[in-house]
């Protein structure tokens, strides 16, 4: 199996002479939901399609508790998750009180593993009638 891409044009407005340019673009094929996981990891081993459900939403649980205790979570093979905070700008270090700080969003980042095997991926260009 294949990553198919896209040819995307690209226009440089900054420059006098505008010129167009091309990158590839990932063409996604949809989502595959915990559904289809379960099902799919469930007909390769001796899990249950329900245990399998289980065991992700517990993952998905401890996960977030552990953020919110203030950990990384770091899951082998597969990345680590962090949280990255936002806050208003103060002059002073007693200018921002917990209250105000909010979670600007949670970050990901891919095991050395999980980033050899992708890029070891294959793309292919995506026909007109498949987008």
């Amino acid at each position: 199996m294949s990553i198919q891409y896209r040819l995307t044009p690209m226009k440089d407005n900054i420059s006098e002479d505008p010129k167009v340019g091309y990158y590839a673009q990932v063409v996604t094929r949809g989502t595959v939901t915990t559904e289809r996981l379960c099902r799919e990891i469930s007909a390769g081993c001796t899990l249950t399609v329900a245990d399998l459900k289980a065991a992700i939403e517990a993952l998905v649980s401890s996960v977030e508790d552990k953020l919110k205790d203030g950990y990384n979570v770091c899951i082998d093979d597969l990345g680590t998750f962090s949280v990255s905070a936002q806050s208003v700008l103060a002059t002073e270090e007693d200018g921002i009180r917990a209250p105000s700080v909010k979670v600007k969003k949670i970050n990901f980042r891919p095991s050395v593993r999980l980033k050899k095997r992708m890029s070891l991926s294959r793309f292919e260009k995506a026909r007109l009638d498949d987008r």
